[in-house]
């Protein structure tokens, strides 16, 4: 009897397994078509009005022509950069720049204007006309009458001549940046003119301007200058236009071919660019 028994709980037991998962394997297969279609029913994710939007507009001012004329980017309007097809916001960031004090002051310049590409800013050197006068130094007016009252009289220092603390009188020059403006005015033989000293690594245009409110170049700078044929590697590696590279590879030339009979003669040096020959060659003496 206990035998029996035994036999039917066992059979029964394994009657329901077999049932509920034959049960389980209907229903899933049942509903695998109801998947596929809510699947292929689900939309996919589009971009937000104002993304197609930008997108739009990103893509028509790529496309957009350059209807270039002479201008001056210092004083350019955005109505008129736009209108010459050029990208908008390359003048957003730039006008930043022009409320902090920044200008430029020579049409290269053009190319360091953040996400300009270069291929834009080639073609707009030869249409920048700048306006030269708006940095000149001011000149102070004197007359035979005495005034009704006593002004203070601002007295300039010579840069060639300044040390750091004077410099530092000035605002926005700490003791690093001072030491660079003497390193590089000492590396040159001193400062010819006003446009080599924004060339000092890490100084703002604006603060050079400040600078000049404070300070002055005479008319015909007394400069040491060096000479090409007798100067060390040393001695040119100081000239902030020249460096360690370049005075290792003008001693080898000089080495090898003799003295130079004029500073273009560097041009000979097919490393050496042009426009470095232009920068250096008021310092540089035969």
């Amino acid at each position: 009897m206990s035998a029996l028994l035994l036999a039917i709980l066992v059979a029964n037991s394994y009657i329901h397994t077999y049932y509920s998962t034959q049960i389980r394997e209907t229903n899933l297969a049942g509903k695998q078509p109801d998947l596929d279609s809510l699947l292929a029913l689900m939309p996919v994710q589009e971009p937000t009005y104002e993304q197609q939007a930008e997108n739009q507009k990103e893509e028509e001012a790529e496309a957009k022509p350059l209807n270039l004329h002479p201008f001056d980017p210092n004083t350019i309007s955005k109505t008129d950069w736009l209108a010459m097809g050029l990208p908008e916001k390359v003048f957003n960031s730039f006008e930043k720049y022009r409320k902090k004090g920044g200008t430029i002051r020579k049409a290269a310049d053009i190319r360091k204007l953040y996400n300009l590409d270069p291929e834009t800013a080639e073609k707009m050197v030869e249409f920048i006309v700048i306006d030269s006068a708006r940095f000149a130094r001011p000149k102070f007016a004197f007359s035979d009458k005495k005034p009704a009252f006593e002004k203070k009289v601002k007295v300039l220092f010579d840069l060639n001549q300044a040390d750091t603390t004077q410099l530092m009188g000035v605002y926005g020059i700490g003791r690093g940046i001072a030491n660079r403006i003497v390193r590089h005015r000492n590396g040159l033989g001193g400062f010819l003119h006003k446009n080599d000293v924004y060339d000092v690594f890490g100084l703002d245009s604006a603060v050079v301007e400040e600078l000049f409110t404070k300070a002055y170049l005479p008319e015909n700078p007394q400069i040491s200058k060096l000479n090409l044929n007798t100067a060390t590697e040393e001695d040119l590696a100081r000239n902030p236009y020249i460096r360690r590279g370049l005075a290792k590879i003008i001693i080898r030339y000089r080495t090898q071919h003799g003295d130079f009979k004029q500073v273009e003669d560097l041009l000979q040096i097919k490393i050496i660019q042009p426009e470095t020959v232009k920068k250096v060659k008021p310092y540089l003496d035969l």
